[in-house]
Parts: C-alpha cells; sequence; structure tokens
C-alpha cells in the first residue's frame, strides 16, 4: 500500500506543491520477516521442498533470478512459484 508525503522544503523551493509517494511495502524488513514466518509454518512435505529450492528467489541470487536483476527491497514473494504455494495455503505477504 502506498501513502503520500508532502514536502515543504521542496515546495517553498520550486513554487509549487511537491508529494512523494511513499511505499510502505518497502520501509522495513519486518514485512518480508513475518510473511515468511508464516510461509514456514507451512508442514506440507512437497511444499517444504519446493520452498527450499525457491529460497533465495528474489534476492538476485535464486532459481528464478536472471543474471541481470539488481537485488533491492523485497516488494513481495520472490517468485511466482512462492506466491502460488502461499496463496495456495492462504498465506498473505
Amino acid at each position: 500500500m502506498s501513502r503520500f508525503e508532502y514536502d515543504e522544503e521542496a515546495g517553498q523551493r520550486l513554487h509549487m506543491d511537491v508529494v512523494h509517494e511513499m511505499d510502505d511495502l518497502a520501509d522495513s524488513g519486518s514485512n518480508w520477516v513475518d510473511a515468511m514466518r508464516r510461509l514456514n509454518a507451512i508442514d506440507d512435505p512437497l511444499a517444504r521442498r519446493l520452498l527450499a529450492l525457491h529460497r533465495d528467489c528474489g534476492s538476485g541470487s535464486g532459481e528464478c533470478d536472471c543474471g541481470d536483476d539488481e537485488p533491492g527491497e523485497r516488494q513481495g514473494w520472490g517468485c511466482e512459484t512462492t506466491a502460488l504455494i502461499a496463496s495456495h495455503f492462504g498465506v498473505d505477504y
């Protein structure tokens, strides 16, 4: 979810309203940690094996990452496989 912040200093300097869109998902790694805790609660053996294969996806060095992806702040599940498993078991990011 995004929120907007008014930049009063830039507004005064540029003589216009300046608003920045702030992405709430990117401001904290705790969202990712909480999501991974919920994902790790899945006890289905096949799902556990698939999740182990795709654990590093989204980091830039995972199974589904191509070489030109730059690692950065995670914006969601690392790959489509992880997202499908999470969806199947009702785990939200």
